[in-house]
């Protein structure tokens, strides 16, 4: 599994035979608990150095760790369980990872899911892999670019996660081919690379297949070749969800970001609607520079798109100010533009103090600043008539 991923120097390592056997004896001693398991523990491990990795080199460590706060919301709203999941920008395999954990929480054997992956660069595409090993897991991962080379052009998957480069300028328009199956809606701009992603990942899904996956906020309102791409996904009324979060969720970029989720195909009480959810005061701060989804906070939200999928009432689902389920005809209405901001409208919060109250203490206060204003103008008045000017 691990062929040509480990360097075949990993066994000279520069340490002296009783520094060695003095490591050796520090790990022999943890004490790792009956509640755990052995590759668990390695995997957090692991799991941390590749955050603390990311942390310190910036942008080049980001291109390939997705925050664990998001892959678990995503994998928990899509509700992965048996069958295939794919990932077409895998990264360290942080959404697979995710998905294993879902399975092993549920009681459920990891053999049932069936691992594809594709990453672009071979660094990237050897921590994944290594990713899946410490856990005792097994995938098909390899290395390609998606946008030109994939490596996998017959797979339907039951689940498609990603967090994809965003708003890749120069991703090769020019090298699609006319008759790639893949930009049945367009091909979009070179200036952005973003709907080559989304159509990716719809072209990849089985017909009961949902994706779940990051992509920049421009992409919910942009325009031109882009806005008529997402305008025919609407129409084929394949967008079911929209998350807007909120920023400096990732070590690297500090904007906000949004999450799609796609199905090829709805249950009946689902067609026509899409669930909006506003999550962009919904965050824990665990530093200056990064904040994170808890538990409850990911609860909150799965439980939305839980009762959208029971076919529960709307008025049971719509909270203002956090979710909305709106149809398509209002997406419409709206030129097509799925900013969750514009749907789920703004919540009043009411003190309790009644509106005559309120509006008797504003008079007060606004007479007292009239006044005072009054006070102010005659001051500037006798001031400049004291340099021989009349105001």
């Amino acid at each position: 599994q691990l062929k040509d991923v480990i360097p075949k120097i990993y066994t000279k390592i520069n340490l002296s035979p009783d520094d060695l056997a003095y490591l050796i004896n520090i790990f022999s001693t943890i004490d790792f608990g009956d509640g755990h398991k052995g590759k668990d523990i390695f995997g957090r491990i692991y799991e941390y150095f590749l955050g603390k990795f990311t942390e310190v080199e910036g942008k080049k460590g980001g291109e390939f760790y997705t925050p664990r706060s998001l892959t678990r919301l995503i994998v928990e709203i899509l509700d992965v369980k048996e069958g295939r999941i794919f990932d077409p920008a895998c990264g360290s395999g942080g959404f697979f990872v995710s998905a294993l954990e879902k399975l092993e929480r549920e009681g459920k054997e990891k053999a049932l899911l069936s691992i594809y992956g594709q990453e672009s660069k071979e660094f990237v595409w050897k921590i994944a892999k290594m990713n899946l090993a410490i856990r005792g897991a097994e995938g098909d991962i390899r290395i390609g670019d998606s946008y030109h080379d994939d490596k996998f052009p017959d797979l339907r998957a039951d689940y498609v996660v990603s967090n994809p480069p965003f708003n890749d300028s120069g991703w090769g328009a020019d090298r699609v081919k006319d008759n790639d199956p893949r930009f049945k809606y367009g091909i979009p701009p070179e200036s952005n690379g973003n709907y080559a992603w989304i159509q990716h990942y719809i072209y990849h899904l089985a017909p009961n297949g949902k994706a779940g996956f990051v992509m920049a906020n421009g992409a919910l309102s942009s325009g031109g070749i882009e806005g008529e791409i997402r305008k025919k996904i609407i129409e084929d009324d394949l967008v079911y969800g929209i998350i807007a979060t909120p920023e400096k969720l990732f070590y690297t970029v500090s904007l906000p970001v949004s999450l799609w989720f796609l199905r090829k195909s709805k249950p009946d009480h689902m067609k026509g609607k899409v669930l909006f959810i506003y999550a962009k005061k919904m965050f824990k701060p665990i530093s200056r520079r990064q904040n994170v989804f808890t538990e409850e906070h990911i609860a909150k939200m799965v439980e939305k798109f839980r009762m959208f999928e029971a076919g529960e009432p709307e008025e049971k689902i719509n909270e203002v100010g956090f979710a909305k389920v709106a149809t398509i005809e209002e997406i419409r209405k709206n030129g097509y533009v799925l900013t969750p901001g514009r749907y789920v409208g703004i919540k009043i919060e009411d003190d309790g103090i009644p509106f005559e109250k309120k509006m008797e203490e504003y008079s007060q206060q606004l007479y007292l600043l009239l006044k005072e204003e009054e006070k102010l103008t005659e001051k500037v008045r006798e001031v400049f008539k004291a340099l021989g000017w009349e105001v």
